[in-house]
């Protein structure tokens, strides 16, 4: 696969992720959005080093570290701009619960897999885009109480089916 393509595969998967750290590390959305972008084009230029062997996720947030303390140097004087140590600490939690978050999107997406077709369609409508649960009951003839409710067992499988998942692969909070 040429590098562009891989670039742009691995950018597209995990993009949310790195932007989730940002958001967390930056208070107004305006200026997080704009560091993203700062990011991704960081990570465009630097790709030539990327070791496809290691994780992609790691390496790019990084540098999405690097870009937070970038931009919290440009806006010193400003008020809402976190303290160096407080940068410090969200990123060493953010470190700290990577491996498990990592271990719970495996989990989720196995105990998805485990659903029936109609129950990941319906995960999907009620997380995908706004009202479209709604269209589906309207579209099926199902009232939006049955969907909900329907939906709300789903989640409690889902739940209970990570928790043994994540017992099951040796870790003791879920």
């Amino acid at each position: 696969m040429d590098p562009t393509s891989e670039f742009v595969r691995l950018w597209t998967r995990h993009q949310a992720e790195v932007g989730r750290y940002v958001f967390m590390m930056i208070p107004r959305q305006a200026d997080a959005a704009e560091v993203l972008q700062d990011v991704s084009v960081l990570l465009w230029k630097k790709w030539d080093k990327y070791d496809p062997d290691r994780p992609f996720v790691p390496w790019a947030i990084r540098f999405a570290y690097l870009e937070v303390l970038k931009w919290r140097q440009k806006l010193a004087r400003e008020k809402l701009v976190f303290s160096d140590s407080l940068l410090e600490q969200l990123h060493s939690r953010y470190e700290d619960y990577c491996p498990l978050t990592e271990a719970r999107k495996k989990a989720l997406e196995a105990c998805l897999e485990k659903l029936s077709d109609q129950e990941r369609k319906w995960v999907g409508l009620r997380y995908g885009r706004h009202g479209a649960v709604k269209e589906e009951a309207a579209r099926s003839g199902i009232s939006m109480h049955k969907l909900y409710y329907a939906l709300e067992k789903i989640r409690a499988q889902l739940l209970a089916c990570i928790t043994e998942s994540m017992r099951e692969e040796g870790w003791n909070e879920a």
